[in-house]
């Protein structure tokens, strides 16, 4: 009679090798001596049965490191390029294939051989079934495995050790598939995961170079169909783990340019001030004539006290701001260079360290920035 290896490619699947493995490790001696006598294992057999595992111990550990390194972010993104990784199960047997074929080749082996032929058609035996280290009763050995030769324990050990790691890979992709299936029926948290990642996405990008222009963002695919859907709620719920991240970048940056545009920002303020777009209209109108509010250094640059105390004033961390204004800036002065405005605020941090570490420096300067503009004002 044929034995078969078939597995269910859907939750009840891994939770019937969960319950295999996890009642291997409440009568896991039992069963295993039972096996080893009933197949007669040979000296020969349990050496090879002892590389098996040990190969297939290293296979899953690759797959539980793989799959840990997706569940890091899977579920707190929106969009994913392993938007299938749980969530379809060919997709997730085929990530996890390794660990399943390991579990299929050691039921088998621990499965009695059987010459009488199928009791009617169409009947298929499983090794999940009919192993020794699945289901039936054993008789407990008197004396255990100190009565049978070394190789025999090691083999025992390598596939406790083994079973360990196939429950950590199980267990993983359950709970990332009830993890992912309770978000996808939370419209708020799906709107708050699509929020979170476009802010994300558009602060990576602020370094960009020749950024789109209105009429193209408003092209987006993703775009256009979360104005169809009716409500950006019900588009982040029914699009939740459907785009992968190259379709996200698009529909962040384009989200971020379109209402930027609103308040009359250009593509790069947009950018750089989508979770604060009054900033970047203040920014906008400050840009403009920023001459008026900086001070002259040495030749024909500005001082670096003056984009200082903007930045600040402005909300963006240093680097990202002296990008923006390198980008934006088109005035008479020359801009000096990021190390020489580095090592300007350098010189702010060093007088007052504590001042720095709290926030008030930084609150200090951007006052001092918003009394250029109210004296210049004046």
């Amino acid at each position: 009679m044929i034995y078969y290896t078939d597995i269910e490619h859907s939750k009840n699947g891994i939770l019937m090798i969960l319950d295999l493995v996890k009642n291997f490790e409440k009568e896991g001696e039992i069963r295993f001596i039972e096996g080893i006598k009933r197949r007669g294992f040979t000296e020969y057999m349990i050496q090879q049965l002892i590389c098996i595992v040990r190969e297939r111990m290293n296979m899953t550990r690759r797959e539980l490191f793989r799959l840990s390194e997706i569940a890091l972010t899977f579920n707190k993104q929106w969009a994913t390029d392993d938007n299938n990784c749980f969530h379809d199960a060919n997709k997730m047997f085929w990530n996890i294939r390794s660990t399943l074929k390991g579990t299929k080749i050691i039921f088998k082996k621990f499965t009695p051989i059987c010459r009488k032929p199928a009791p009617y058609q169409g009947y298929r035996p499983s090794v999940f079934i009919n192993s020794t280290l699945a289901h039936g009763g054993c008789g407990l050995d008197m004396y255990g495995l100190s009565v049978y030769p070394d190789s025999v324990a090691t083999l025992y050990a390598e596939m406790g050790a083994y079973f360990a790691n196939v429950v950590a890979v199980l267990v993983l992709c359950h709970q990332e598939l009830k993890r992912e299936s309770e978000i996808s029926k939370d419209a708020d948290l799906c709107l708050q995961l699509l929020n979170e990642q476009c802010k994300t996405i558009v602060d990576d990008m602020k370094d960009v170079i020749g950024l789109m222009s209105k009429e193209q963002a408003s092209k987006d695919e993703l775009l256009v169909k979360s104005k169809n859907t009716g409500s950006l709620k019900k588009f982040a719920q029914e699009g939740f783990h459907k785009y992968n991240i190259t379709s996200m970048k698009c529909f962040a940056a384009s989200r971020a340019v379109e209402d930027g545009a609103l308040l009359g920002l250009d593509a790069i303020e947009s950018i750089y001030f989508a979770d604060n777009p009054e900033k970047g209209k203040q920014a906008h109108e400050i840009m403009s004539n920023f001459d008026l509010y900086a001070d002259k250094g040495r030749g024909d640059k500005m001082d670096s006290t003056s984009i200082i105390e903007f930045i600040c004033m402005s909300g963006l961390d240093l680097k990202k701001g002296y990008s923006y204004m390198s980008e934006s800036y088109h005035g008479k002065y020359i801009l000096p260079q990021w190390k020489s405005v580095w090592a300007r605020f350098s010189q702010f941090k060093h007088a007052d360290p504590k001042a720095y570490k709290d926030g008030s420096l930084q609150q200090r300067l951007a006052s001092d920035f918003e009394k250029r503009l109210d004296k210049r004002n004046d």
